[in-house]
């Protein structure tokens, strides 16, 4: 039997990757006919896919014993779902097509892959009915609403792990009139965070302060001293767009805040990370996209660096096995900007923070399947942007998700069950956070 690994790469080229999601089966097990010395334990755990309307492709690995070879069936849903590659040895890719989703229905496909000593594993994926924004459509806790605006720009940033997985690293909803972003949505998970494989100046330290516009690709250069630790390699071309290396939809340069080779963003603010730097130290181009313009706001440097950045601390000792989403996100009550490199920068008078995530942190389902709001936590964070908020506490800043909805005039975490998405978002228990 020829590997035929070659053959999906080449099918997936011609996919417009803003319509491919990734589905990852990790399989490691012992063959019944294997010697007791085998490296390979005997189990197998599937990431639960649900996927959006357009999406026409879904990939998954295998890894295992290479010796073993695998099947894949479509057992339900084989009228818009059907196996692109069906044979394989464990370790090659396999792949499922599906027919985009014109119903106001959603769908189910099930598929089952056999291996040649015996085990089996089958999974559910889930197709979502088709809606105005197929792009934006995806089954991320995190995600909140999408809302029109001729302004607002929706995108995702996407990165590979140290160990080959494709993921999603943040979404935005970017304020072109503003430049900044209005929030930033993310999951908060170790494996973003642990098992570094680069390092910054000869030392460990995971931040590569790579500075840039979000169309930037960087790399370590050879300095030890941060401002001078990487450079810019490539910037965006139509013509060498692979879908890999760049990121869509475009925002303009001159849209953007110019933060790069300079210690703030300008009229005596910080470069104010959205989703934390220290929240992804998995991989350079990881860490690296925290550093685009697009996840900065200015921020005054008290606040910053006092009770903001308390926060982020706290927050990340709540990770937990079946992840923490959150939300980072921008008020603009008044009318202060700053001015760098002739562009006008609005300064947010209020910046907040929302977390959402089971209470036992290993229930091992998607958001969306929780019917009762006892199982899950949630809290939301509003903080002056100023001295004033540099001296608040945790506890005063500690607020509701409806609230931030209230002022912001956004609606967040829409993958909670209609029927205890109120009571979820009303939720302001601080002490069970633990902070």
């Amino acid at each position: 039997m020829k590997r035929g690994i070659n053959d999906i790469k080449n099918f997936l080229k011609g996919i417009n990757r803003s319509v491919v999601a990734v589905l990852v089966l990790v399989f490691g097990f012992t063959a019944c006919v294997q010697p007791e010395w085998s490296p390979y334990n005997s189990n197998a755990e599937l990431s639960s896919v649900i996927v959006s309307a357009q999406t026409t492709t879904v990939t998954g690995t295998t890894v295992g014993d290479p010796m073993l070879t695998w099947e894949l069936k479509v057992t339900d849903g084989n009228d818009f779902c059907t196996a692109v590659k069906k044979v394989g040895f464990v370790g090659q890719n396999f792949s499922l097509k599906f027919d985009a989703n014109d119903n106001d229905y959603e769908r189910i496909a099930r598929a089952t892959i056999k291996f040649s000593d015996g085990f089996t594993k089958s999974f559910e994926l889930r197709q979502l009915i088709a809606t105005d924004n197929p792009n934006y459509d995806r089954a991320w806790a995190e995600q909140p609403e999408y809302q029109q605006g001729e302004n607002l720009v929706h995108k995702t940033y996407y990165t590979t792990l140290n160990d080959k997985r494709r993921v999603r690293n943040y979404s935005i909803c970017y304020d072109l009139s503003k430049i900044c972003s209005r929030w930033v949505a993310y999951p908060a998970h170790n494996v973003y965070t642990s098992g570094r494989d680069y390092e910054v100046g000869g030392t460990t330290a995971g931040r590569t302060n790579a500075w840039a516009f979000d169309d930037a690709v960087t790399k370590y250069k050879y300095s030890s001293n941060w401002s001078t630790a990487y450079e810019i390699v490539s910037t965006y071309r139509s013509d060498l767009d692979t879908y890999n290396t760049y990121t869509h939809p475009i925002i303009p340069q001159s849209k953007q805040a110019d933060i790069r080779f300079t210690s703030g963003i300008g009229g005596g603010y910080a470069r104010g990370h959205m989703l934390p730097s220290a929240d992804r130290y998995n991989t350079w181009n990881t860490n690296a996209q925290t550093c685009y313009s697009t996840n900065i706001m200015a921020q005054d440097y008290d606040f910053n660096s006092a009770s903001w950045g308390t926060l982020e601390n706290k927050v990340r000792t709540k990770v937990c096995a079946d992840t923490l989403f959150v939300v980072v996100g921008t008020l603009f009550e008044n009318n202060k900007t700053v001015s760098k490199n002739g562009r006008t920068i609005s300064v947010p008078s209020h910046c907040f923070k929302m977390l959402l995530r089971t209470k036992s942190g290993n229930t091992k389902k998607s958001i969306s399947d929780i019917k009762s709001a006892d199982e899950l936590m949630c809290i939301g964070f509003i903080f002056e942007n100023n001295g004033t908020g540099a001296n608040t506490s945790l506890s005063s800043a500690a607020t509701t998700v409806a609230e931030i909805e209230r002022r912001s005039g956004f609606s967040f975490f829409r993958n909670l069950d209609p029927a205890i998405a109120d009571e979820v978002k009303s939720q302001k228990n601080f002490s069970a956070w633990g902070f």
